[in-house]
Parts: structure tokens; sequence; C-alpha cells
């Protein structure tokens, strides 16, 4: 048994409960601390100190990760000197019934969260560098707001189906600006048909920034698909209003999303003026891998964080989700086990996408990354595709453990390449040691 005080906190938004226990897992005492209230705060690290007096050992604190709201008190307590671990919702889930009765309120959870130091080993968690926290936060909402202005151009094409269902037979991109700049003007067929032509003309060649030839082509194709469909239009007011109100919430967004591009770029700038731009390099290296951008190496760069945690590989590899489950009892191992997933779940969005860049074919039918193509099929020889691709990610994720290991940009090295160089360090070391 680790013989130190534990300090367990239940995060709330407005007040957490801590609860301090001895080496031999008794109450020591307990505390309700407003989040608000700064006496409070060093109240609670004046109880720490009385434990560490009482009990001639520091307390380790541990606390859940509880959205946003435990960050304010842990930054707080790591400057007060506390080693501190944020555990996973999942660890402490997993103890809820330590206890045969059924109760759940704070000051449980908090003794709970307490006890988790005792069956397993915690490690400390690092404060985060406040360039990288920022990058996560603008690369979560990226990837947010990406998703929400997806669901709107879903719902904005519902609705432009409805009303004109051969809509695209003009316009096949009805996302692009003359088609927008369309639809929120004439937003039906009949609209269309009784549109001034030269004013609509002028429209879709000031937007599209096409010739007058080309526009007018392109109004004439509009006016005979809005007569073929105008009979069969759906054009009530609730589906003009929603074309409407999607239009809208779609341009928002795409501010947004530029906004928050921007931001990125601004920070990375930033560091690049520094005396030692280390998140700038990190992001030169990681975009030297094939199929990554600079949004995907500022993702993987800031969700990562502390490289320093991750000693090996594997542990990279389970923190990004994609470890195979394991389920063995008795006599029975399972055979047909998928990846976990309790990793993070932009990591794995991100890796997808490398993973199909990296297996990929250019213009000209070459592979992209011939090594990982022909390790791909491979594997496609006796997996199935999906399970091949699963292979591919997990080399993607051992390949960025050794560039941010090695601080070296990625290079295209085939398997006897890779012996050759072994080989010739092995040699090296011998002479070196005889």
């Amino acid at each position: 048994m680790n013989f130190r005080p534990i300090a367990g906190i239940d995060i709330g938004k407005y007040f957490s409960e801590m609860v301090i226990l001895s080496p031999t897992n008794q109450v020591s005492c307990r505390m309700k601390i407003n989040h608000d209230s700064i006496s409070e705060v060093e109240r609670a690290v004046n109880l720490l100190k009385k434990a560490e007096k009482d009990f001639a050992s520091k307390p380790f604190i541990v606390m859940e990760s509880t959205g946003h709201y435990h960050k304010i008190l842990f930054r707080y307590l790591c400057n007060a000197g506390y080693e501190i671990s944020v555990t996973n919702p999942i660890q402490t889930d997993s103890i809820k019934n330590i206890g045969i009765r059924k109760v759940k309120n704070d000051k449980v959870d908090a003794r709970k969260i307490a006890l988790l130091y005792r069956f397993q080993e915690l490690h400390t968690t690092n404060i985060s560098n406040d360039d990288i926290e920022c990058l996560k936060s603008l690369c979560r909402q990226h990837y947010n707001l990406s998703d929400e202005l997806t669901a709107y151009k879903n719902r904005l094409t519902s609705v432009v189906d409805q009303i004109m269902l051969n809509y695209t037979d003009v316009f096949p991109n009805i996302f692009s600006k003359a088609s927008i700049a369309v639809l929120e003007q004439y937003s039906t067929p009949t609209a269309i048909l009784n549109a001034n032509k030269n004013k609509l003309i002028s429209l879709i060649k000031k937007k599209s920034r096409r010739s007058l030839e080309l526009s007018t082509q392109k109004y004439e194709l509009l006016v005979k698909k809005a007569k073929e469909f105008a009979p069969l239009s759906n054009e009530g007011t609730s589906n003009v209003t929603m074309l409407g109100i999607y239009i809208s919430m779609i341009k928002t967004l795409e501010e947004n999303l530029d906004r928050v591009l921007s931001s990125i770029h601004k920070l990375i700038d930033e560091d690049m003026s520094k005396d030692l731009p280390v998140m700038s390099l990190t992001l030169e290296l990681l975009q030297s891998l094939t199929g990554v951008g600079l949004l995907s190496a500022a993702t993987l760069l800031a969700e990562i964080g502390d490289f320093s945690a991750f000693a090996k590989p594997e542990r990279l590899v389970a923190f990004f989700g994609i470890d195979p489950s394991v389920m063995q009892s008795g006599e029975f191992t399972g055979t047909q086990n998928k990846m976990s997933k309790r990793g993070s779940r932009l990591l794995r969005r991100v890796l997808f996408s490398i993973a199909l860049a990296n297996i990929r074919t250019k213009k000209d039918k070459q592979p992209c990354n011939p090594v990982i193509m022909e390790y791909y099929k491979r594997k496609c020889q006796s997996k199935p595709k999906k399970v091949a691709l699963g292979a591919v990610m997990r080399k993607m994720v051992c390949i960025i453990f050794a560039i941010l290991r090695d601080k070296k940009p990625y290079e295209i090295r085939p398997p006897e390449k890779h012996a050759q160089m072994l080989n010739k360090s092995l040699q090296q070391l011998n002479s070196t040691c005889a």
C-alpha cells in the first residue's frame, strides 16, 4: 500500500467536494470548495498542508476530468506544488459499486475518487502549455463547426429537393456562391420564372465570375428546369422559410470557420516569432508525413499534449484508442476483438483520414506512399479491408511516435533500407565496444 494521504475531489460547476483520506483510508476531513471564492480555495490548501503535517507526507490529489470545470482548481493546486492526477470518468465509474448500498452523492463520490489511487497506479498530470491548450480548443472548435456546417448543408439539400429536385442539373454544387445567391433571391420555380431576365443573368455572372455567354446559358437552363418541375414543387411557406434560415446558418458557420482558422494561423505565427518555436517546429515535422496538413498536424499536437507521457508506441496507440480490446475468462479467449475506442475520438478521426491518404494513388496511378500501400495490400491478403485499414492506422501512430521521439521529418523508406540502416548502426556499435 502507498502510505501517503490522498485527497479526492468530486468536481462540479460552481463547487467541488474534497475528501482527504489517511494512509489507513479513514476520512481525515471533508470540505466543500466554492470555485468563485479564493478564500475557500486557500482554506482547502491549508487543509492539505495540515494533512501533510499530520501524516508526514504530502497528499496526492485525484480529481475527475469533468469538462472544463476542473481546470481552474487543477491549475491553482498545481501552482501550489501538489501532485495531481486527472482521471477519466470511466475509471472512477468502475468503482461505483464498491459498496453494497446504492448511494450516490458528492461526498461519497469524492471518497471513491480518492480510493481509486489505492487500487491502481495513477500518473501525475502536468499543466498543459498555454499555447498547446489554446491550439487544442481552437482545433476542437473547428471540427465542431465543421460538423454543424455539414448538418445544415444536408438540411438545405433536403429542402431544395422538395422545392426544385432538378436544381442540381443547373448547379451541381448547390453550395457554390452563384447557387446560394440564386436560392436567396429566387427560392422557388415560380420566383425564377417571374424574375427579370437581365437581373438574374447579371447575378449569375457576378457570383460565378463567368462570361455573359455562359451566364446566359446557365439562366436558360435554370428557366427550363424550373418550368419542368413547377407543377411538382412544394413551395410552401415552411420550406421557403427554412431555406432562408439554412442559408443564413451556413454563411455564419463558414465565417466562423474562417475566424477559427485565422486564429490558428495567428497562434502559430506568434510561436514562430519566439526564440525557441517548439510548437511550430513540431508542426513542421508532423506535416512531413503523407496526408498531414496544417490542421491535422495541429490537431495531433494539441490532442497528444505532453509527449513525454508516452514511453513507448503502445501507450500512444492506446491513447488514440485503436488498441484491441481483450476478452478472456477462464479457458475462453475471444478472437473477434474490436478497437477499444477509449482514447481521443478526434485523434481517431484525423488518423483515419491520414491512413486513407497513405493508401491512395495519385492521378498517374502511382501510390502516394508506396511503402504503406504495400503494407496495406499484404494485410488485405489475409484480413478484411477494414481490419487491414486498422493495421495501417496503428502503423501511422508508430510513425508519428518516431517523428516526435526523434524530432526528425518522415522519410519514405522501404523495409530493405531500414534493415541496411540497422545493420550499419549495429556494426558501428560493435566497433565502438571493441
